[in-house]
Order: C-alpha cells, then structure tokens, then sequence
C-alpha cells in the first residue's frame, strides 16, 4: 500500500469520526419529554442530593422545556393551597397531600388538550415506598403514573440505605382546563413504610420537605403535538404545616442482650420442636403402612 493510500484513509477515518460526533452532538436531549422527569437524574448522580437535585431541575430540565404553550396560549392555573399530613400510626403510614389550582384572571385563548399534575417527593432517609404497592394502585386507576427512584432496595436498615424518590402523575379534571371550572382540589395518599432505624432512645425523627410539583400540558401544533412542562410556585400557596414529622420507634441498646438471647432460645426450640414432629410423623406413617400391609 502507498504512503499516499494511508494518509487518504486516516484522513476519511478522521472526517467519519468528526461528522459522528457532530451528529451525536446536534441531538438535544430534553428531560421534560420522558415519562418520568425525575428519570435522568439517576443516569448523572448514584445517590440524591438536594442541591443536586435543584440544580438538576433548575437545568437540565425547566430551562429547556417547551415554552410553546406559554407563547401561544395563555394558561396559567396557580397552586393556591398545599396541604399535608401524615395519616396512620406505626411503620406503616400514608402521606397525605392536598393541592388546589385556581385559573388566573387571564383568559385561554386555547385551552391545551390535557394537563397532568407531577408530584415529586424527596423522601427522607428511614423512609421508602414500595414500587409494586404503587403500580397496583395505578392499575386500579387511583393513580395515573408512579414510579420509585434511586435506592429501590426494601430490606435494608436505614443506616446502610441511600435515599430514594417517587414520582406521582395524577390528572388535572378537564373543567378546569376548559374553563367551566375557576378551581379544582387534587388529592394524593402516598404509602410509604418505615425502614428499622439504628438503635438509639426511643425515637427518629424523620422530617419530610415540601413536594416539587410540576404541571404538564399537551397542545395540538400545527406540525405535531407538543408536551409541555411548568413549575408549580409554592411560595405564595396557602399552607399549613409543609414538613410533616413521623417519629419512627427504635430499639433500645440497652435490651440488644436480652432480646439477642431471646430469639437464640425461641430458633433453638423451634428447631426442636419441627425435628420431634418430623420424627413423629414418621412414625406414624410407618404404622400405618405396617396396617395396611397387613
């Protein structure tokens, strides 16, 4: 092969890797556009962080979303009120939220087709919800979309656990969107379980933070439909107490002897007692067919 031939291949080698970049590189990668908006997250980051997460959101996700809807059609329902609670008592209990939406005083010129509500819980750590407990309730339409992100695993202790996050997709009724409603209260239960906390006195106190909720609309374009993704201010909303408080119970360092010794001696006559009804039904058995033989 000539000097000539190799520099010719090196050089149409360099022009393909270039034109590949180039096309890898014009390819715009929009996070409001998934299902979940929170997905991405976890493709950049092993473990949620707040300050993370905010900058996450603030970036990679509102600063690129669709601002068609804001350009074209004035619709701009505001959060008014936010409630929360925690309902039930023990390990397992229930997250309650409650949002109302109020229409502006501007008028919509064309309403969007449909919006959906986007409720984002950062839970705390000792806390998780289970995923499967979650898509049985969207398959019995209680809600529209849920999903479990970061540490999914539910056997672990709080201590050797990361944090995790849920995202909750629930439809805004289509009164509100066309106007024949000036309000519309949305209310989400969210299960969620208690992991076992580190021995200490008593109690952990585990302090939930306010929701990120976002609004999603979808509008017929001219070329093709267009999904479009808003921030939902919670600042000047209504509110009571926005950081409920579970106090999760701990065990005692102090019993970890008693209680230690006490489950040694309950496996070791449990044990006892399986091996004496395997060897008595044995027997029995061994009766019976010497019986039937006879």
């Amino acid at each position: 092969m000539e000097l000539h031939d190799i520099l010719a291949m090196i050089i149409s080698v360099i022009l393909i890797a270039r034109i590949s970049d180039t096309a890898v590189s014009s390819e715009v990668y929009a996070p409001y556009l998934d299902k979940y908006v929170t997905k991405s997250y976890f493709w950049k980051h092993d473990n949620l962080e707040d300050l993370k997460f905010e900058d996450f959101i603030a970036h990679d996700v509102l600063s690129s979303a669709c601002v068609s809807l804001q350009d074209n059609i004035i619709f701009a329902p505001k959060l008014s009120a936010l409630h929360r609670n925690l309902i039930g008592e023990g390990s397992h209990r229930r997250l309650s939220s409650s949002l109302r939406l109020k229409m502006s005083s501007e008028s919509v010129s064309r309403p969007p087709k449909s919006c959906e509500v986007i409720i984002v819980e950062r839970l705390p750590s000792g806390v998780f919800a289970d995923p499967f407990e979650l898509q049985h309730l969207v398959q019995r339409g209680v809600l529209r979309e849920a999903a479990v992100f970061g540490d999914t695993n539910l056997e672990l202790p709080s201590f050797r656990s990361n944090r995790s996050l849920v995202e909750v997709h629930l439809e805004m009724g289509s009164n509100l969107i066309s106007e024949q409603k000036d309000e519309q209260e949305i209310h989400m239960e969210l299960p969620l379980h208690a992991r076992y906390q580190p021995l200490g006195h008593r109690f952990s106190k585990v302090e939930f933070a306010a929701p990120d909720l976002f609004l999603r609309c979808n509008s017929k374009g001219k070329q093709h439909d267009m999904s479009c993704l808003f921030s939902l201010d919670k600042q000047s909303a209504e509110s009571n107490d926005g950081h409920p408080l579970w106090e999760v119970p701990c065990g005692s360092s102090q019993h970890m002897e008693s209680v230690s010794a006490f489950t040694f001696i309950l496996a070791v006559v449990s044990a006892l007692l399986i091996i004496v009804a395997s060897i008595t039904y044995s027997g029995e058995t061994a009766i019976e067919t010497a019986l039937n033989n006879d």
